[in-house]
């Protein structure tokens, strides 16, 4: 009790340090901004009446959370089912998931720029123009996957075959691959649609397509990896069909909501006009940075996992389970990270900068709260946690105390995550790539010679975790403090 207390402690120290970075420089920065920058906006402004209340971030956040939760069982679901098939699954799901996580999420980073290009037209009340950029982030997004697919089957092989030591890994990596990959159609449409329903503040459909998708998946791994009620026996490839099946049920989802649930002719949605490419550019170019940032931050987490395999299968498939169970550890950190992107680009677009920071503070207050919460599972059932995922007492063993480590970092996470996602929520994608950039070259270099030097101590290695929330926190208040952010217009 008394070492939980310690931790518990210092967790609160961390919170309050920044807190009181945020509470000393506030009240210069409020003047700063209206002695120089914030006069330059004057003959626009209409002053906010009030903050967003603790009501109205929760309002935002608590269907993004749910959301993000029940999209992430997916993978959960995969990883607990493949672990009581066997190691190879086990193992070989790790590599080949997180290589289609990393394409996936370069078409998310388009949908970030249009999630906050929608934001900042609500905020400015021009709702006509959102159909615009809501269709022709579908058209590009579409146009993108039918190009990535056709470059994974040309060149995936190639990729993992020189990354990866085990033949046997490679060949289940590439049959799980080769299936996923279709997802990218129905997976990345349900990301532009999402983004709307974020940008414009109306984010309580998110959750239930959310759970759709999860459960859709949860009854095709059933029939598909076990060969249940007469379907054939496909393990890992059946893992991949599943997930096909149940982001297309995602995906007829969201359309029907929209057209049944949305006032078309308000936001001038589904007119289907001629693509424009001057909105493709404009998109684009708030794009570009968040796509290539998220590029850079999972393909980090591949060579993780491809680091992770040169000591050991076992290793391997013991930190796949970790990263199960750490996904969804942060889900409501992402959630929080992006309803402080909608709520601070609604605020610039309403030409209300002077609370940006005030926004911060309050999300924050949210998000480190949620990870404490989260953390106790952690601390009092590590074990069980690992037991849920495989049977295997080795794995078991192996992994338990590696939970403890992701769950300081996902607390680390609440605060870094925070901040950093308000750079980009205020147009510096460029600048929000080259600090993930910087941080991820540091949290490289410690996986590896954490790995080389503790191959047999996967909690040490997942330390790098801790070292990558720790210099991502500062480095975004560090930005923040320069007041650059205020000149820049999208």
């Amino acid at each position: 009790m008394m070492q939980i207390s310690k931790k518990v402690a210092v967790f609160f120290y961390v919170f309050f340090f920044f807190d009181e970075i945020w509470k000393k420089d506030n009240e210069k920065r409020i003047i700063s901004d209206i002695s120089s920058s914030f006069y330059t906006f004057a003959p626009q402004i209409q002053m906010m009446s009030s903050l967003p209340s603790y009501k109205k971030i929760w309002d935002v956040s608590w269907p993004l959370m749910v959301g993000l939760l029940a999209e992430n069982l997916v993978g959960v679901i995969d990883t607990a089912f493949l672990g009581h098939v066997g190691e190879l699954e086990l193992a070989s799901s790790a590599i080949a998931s997180t290589f289609y996580i990393i394409l996936f999420l370069v078409g998310l980073g388009f949908g970030t720029g249009t999630q906050i290009l929608i934001a900042r037209r609500n905020g400015e009340k021009n709702y006509e123009k959102i159909g615009g950029i809501f269709e022709n982030s579908l058209y590009f997004i579409w146009v993108f996957s039918a190009i990535v697919i056709i470059l994974s089957f040309l060149f995936s092989r190639k990729i993992l075959g020189f990354m990866l030591n085990s033949e046997d890994i490679l060949n289940a990596s590439m049959q799980y691959l080769n299936i996923r990959i279709f997802t990218l159609f129905f997976s990345l449409g349900c990301v532009i649609m999402r983004s709307f329903f974020v940008g414009i503040q109306l984010t309580k459909y998110i959750g239930l397509g959310a759970f759709i998708i999860a459960g859709t998946n949860f009854i095709f791994d059933y029939l598909f990896i076990f060969g249940k009620f007469g379907f054939p026996q496909m393990g890992l490839e059946g893992a991949a069909l599943a997930c096909v099946f149940a982001e297309l049920a995602g995906f007829v989802y969201f359309v029907w909501i929209i057209v049944k649930k949305i006032n078309l002719r308000k936001y001038n949605l589904f007119t289907f006009k001629k693509p424009s490419m001057q909105i493709v550019s404009q998109t684009m170019s708030l794009s570009i940075f968040t796509m290539l940032q998220n590029l850079v931050s999972l393909s980090s987490w591949f060579l993780f996992f491809v680091i992770i395999e040169k000591t050991g299968e076992k290793n391997l498939a013991a930190s796949n389970i970790i990263r199960s169970y750490y996904v969804l550890a942060i889900c409501p950190v992402w959630a929080y990270g992006s309803a402080v992107s909608t709520l601070v680009s609604n605020a610039i677009g309403a030409k209300q900068r002077h609370y940006v920071f005030q926004i911060i503070r309050k999300v924050t207050v949210f998000s480190l709260i949620t990870s404490i919460i989260t953390f106790i599972p952690i601390l009092v059932y590590a074990k069980g946690i690992m037991s849920i995922y495989t049977d295997n007492n080795e794995l078991i063993n192996m992994g338990f105390k590696a939970l403890y480590v992701v769950g300081i970092a996902n607390i680390l996470s609440s605060i870094a995550w925070v901040i950093f996602s308000t750079i980009s929520a205020t147009g510096n994608t460029m600048i929000a790539l080259f600090l993930e950039s910087a941080t991820l070259v540091c949290y490289l270099v410690s996986v590896y010679l954490f790995a080389m030097n503790f191959p047999n101590r996967l909690e040490i290695i997942w330390c790098s975790e801790n070292i990558y929330q720790i210099l991502l926190a500062l480095l975004s208040v560090l930005y923040l403090r320069t007041n650059h952010w205020v000149k820049k217009e999208i």
